[in-house]
């Protein structure tokens, strides 16, 4: 079977989550299972940017672009893990990095049709942008994800109903998307992951050079793992429902302006949600086992 062509949306700069979600992909792409044809990232911290791609250089995939919110800027988040881990490894500023509708419409336009899993982790900024484009000679954007994306997985909203941060931060956006993404999309909801933990051994005894171990330290302290919505969607979106997942029936997903998510059943509605029906130690073990895998294609110390 030829590995799964994916993209990333990520706000990685404010949650570890988001780290592991990133190796998650990598691990998978170690296997064959796998190709991870970029990410992008939907904030504008500089220090996200420098993240994905510490990660990308970490599991020898330095030539995954990282596409960026731009203008970038220099904030942080409340934890401050990015920053001190891509300082730590030495990884340079970001500075002319590609905008991330632009990297996600370059991607798209090079795959296959109907080939491209997209996974949003995060806002909805770059993913709406992209769906709002008419370049002259190029197709309108939304023509272009119908075109080539096969399936969306997202981490966003609570169901059957309630507010999830991903989609109340920006829900007039978050709206939008869920309005008028063309085609199938998989959501996996807050109440999904909650009880999931994830990355506490990896806090605990990862290698010094090891930068997701370190990211995990920097955030949770030393043998203190993370909640794991964002590595639970990566491994749905490749793997599906598996053994640790059940999807719900068709029907459509409804964001009301205080960014609250209502499930509304519907025979050709093109969303789905899941629950999980695994236990939350039965799902913790199998990603942690992900993130314990010795990166595959590693050659260099990052950095170096």
């Amino acid at each position: 079977m030829s590995p799964l062509s994916l993209l990333i949306e990520t706000d990685i700069f404010s949650d570890v989550d988001d780290v592991g979600a990133l190796a998650i992909a990598h691990a998978h792409a170690d296997a064959g299972n796998v190709e991870l044809l970029g990410v992008g990232v939907n904030t504008p911290s500089r220090w996200g940017v420098a993240m994905a791609d510490l990660v990308n250089r970490h599991y020898g995939r330095p030539e995954i672009p990282v596409g960026a919110m731009l203008p970038l800027d220099d904030s942080v988040a409340d934890t401050d893990y990015a920053r001190g881990t891509v300082r730590a490894f030495g990884i340079v500023d970001p500075i002319g990095a590609e905008s991330a509708p632009q990297l996600l419409r370059r991607v798209l336009e090079a795959a296959d049709d109907a080939s491209v899993t997209v996974v949003s982790l995060g806002f909805f900024q770059n993913l709406v942008a992209l769906l709002d484009e008419e370049p002259p000679g190029g197709l309108p954007g939304r023509d272009l994800v119908r075109r080539k994306v096969a399936r969306t997985v997202v981490m966003g909203g609570l169901f059957p109903s309630g507010t999830e941060f991903n989609v109340a931060e920006f829900p007039t956006t978050a709206g939008s998307f869920a309005r008028r993404w063309p085609g199938r999309i998989e959501f996996l909801g807050w109440e999904v992951g909650d009880d999931v933990i994830t990355g506490t051994e990896l806090s605990r005894t990862g290698a010094a050079d090891d930068p997701v171990a370190e990211a995990y330290r920097r955030f949770s302290g030393p043998g203190a793992g993370r909640k794991s919505w964002d590595l639970m969607t990566v491994d749905l979106a490749v793997r599906g429902a598996a053994d640790h997942y059940q999807y719900s029936e068709p029907g459509r997903v409804e964001v009301d302006d205080d960014g609250a998510t209502t499930w509304h059943p519907a025979p050709d509605g093109p969303h789905r949600y899941v629950t999980r029906v695994a236990s939350a130690d039965a799902v913790a073990a199998h990603l942690d086992g992900l993130l314990a895998r010795t990166p595959a294609r590693r050659t260099v110390k990052v950095g170096a």
